[in-house]
């Protein structure tokens, strides 16, 4: 039975204006769907990184052995390819966007973790070893970690560890940060922004502030729902809303997706001139992880059978708990498009085409993506913009 504990934290923000897509490989998104599918049970506003969630995990498969090492391969599943990771973050660090991350290992002092390990650590993942008294003086340890993922979140997660979650049984701490910042291709003026009813789940409303504009946008449809992609300025990443065509909800929606529909429905859009309406809204989350990784298919991880021998060369280590958190900020903020080459296109015809209004006033499904590996960097739900 391990007598240490190696408690995973995970940190993440999704931090500015939204944006849109492409076709996503089916391979790259199951992860994703997974995680979203363990997490939507709840009647709540969700945002959570599956991009951040995966690298901090396949850090500490690195460490992993035998059926712990299998399971949590298989939770993982197929990931976006290092150069297409390394390409993503050149991509999208123009023009102003930001997609920054970063990791660290925390490990107690005097506490020795195999060379290998820390090699990997801190060349694949560039991922610096830091030494804290977890023993000794457990807050201290939490403060310098707390402090660390508030720096590299640009001050949005403030505690990721909260009064007493650390103490002398801890023996390493692994964190993984990510932040997105994002300047919309065709931005919203503030002067079109109005208070407009938002239609809740079940019933009732709520009054949110509505940006508005008639533009060129990636555009597709299903029996059960509108699809609208929103580009950021200059960049492969994209924001996309998934919105249920009434009498389907939310729940209908939750329950539908899997990973071939939603490559089948991200791979119809085609570029449309639509009538958008979209609420403002601010979301955060947090939550720990545990349940939903074991329920996924990892739970050796968190147990006295746990085989992590590849960090320390024993098999006295286990996952205590996998914490995460995100934020993500949707407002008018951004640079317009340069050429808008959809609208001229249905005039060839000599008729006006059919208007399409996309109008989000009713809970809906979003994602952050990279068009080019398929990769979702942030995915969520939102329940109520207020």
């Amino acid at each position: 039975m391990p007598d240490s504990i190696f408690r995973l934290a995970l940190t993440l923000l999704a931090a500015a204006v939204l944006h849109a897509a492409d076709g996503a490989a089916p391979t790259t998104n199951r992860f994703a769907i997974k995680a979203y599918g363990e997490l939507a049970r709840g009647h709540g506003n969700l945002i959570l990184s599956p991009f951040n969630i995966a690298t901090a995990l396949s850090m500490v498969l690195q460490g992993a052995r035998g059926q712990t090492a299998d399971e949590i391969s298989a939770v993982l599943d197929q990931l976006p390819a290092s150069a297409a990771v390394d390409q993503l973050m050149k991509d999208a660090n123009t023009g102003g966007n930001q997609l920054l991350t970063a990791n660290a290992l925390w490990v107690e002092r005097g506490f020795r973790v195999l060379p290998d390990f820390q090699q990997v650590i801190e060349t694949r993942y560039h991922g610096a070893l830091r030494e804290v008294d977890f023993s000794g003086n457990p807050e201290q340890a939490r403060a310098a970690i707390n402090s660390w993922t508030e720096q590299h979140t640009k001050n949005k997660i403030r505690e990721l560890f909260g009064p007493g979650s650390l103490n002398g049984a801890n023996r390493l701490v692994l964190t993984s940060a990510v932040y997105f910042y994002g300047k919309w291709q065709s931005a919203f003026a503030a002067k079109a922004t109005r208070p407009e009813p938002f239609r809740l789940a079940g019933s009732g409303t709520v009054t949110a502030d509505f940006m508005h504009q008639t533009g060129t946008f990636g555009y597709a449809e299903t029996p059960s729902a509108q699809i609208l992609e929103m580009r950021y300025a200059g960049t492969p990443v994209v924001f996309d809303i998934v919105l249920p065509k009434p009498p389907a909800s939310i729940a209908d929606l939750d329950a539908a997706i899997g990973p071939e529909e939603l490559a089948s429905w991200l791979g119809a859009i085609a570029s449309r001139t639509v009538e958008v309406a979209v609420p403002k809204f601010r979301a955060e989350a947090e939550f720990s992880l545990k349940e939903a990784l074991s329920q996924m298919g990892m739970p050796t991880a968190f147990t006295g059978r746990a085989d992590f021998s590849g960090i320390d060369g024993r098999r006295d280590l286990l996952l205590s708990s996998v914490l995460h958190k995100a934020f993500v900020d949707v407002s008018e903020e951004g640079t317009e498009a340069t050429a808008a080459t959809g609208v001229a296109v249905a005039l060839v015809a000599m008729k006006m085409p059919p208007r399409t209004v996309f109008r989000a006033d009713h809970p809906f499904l979003f994602l952050i993506r990279d068009t080019r590996s398929g990769a979702i960097l942030f995915e969520g739900r939102l329940m109520n913009p207020k």
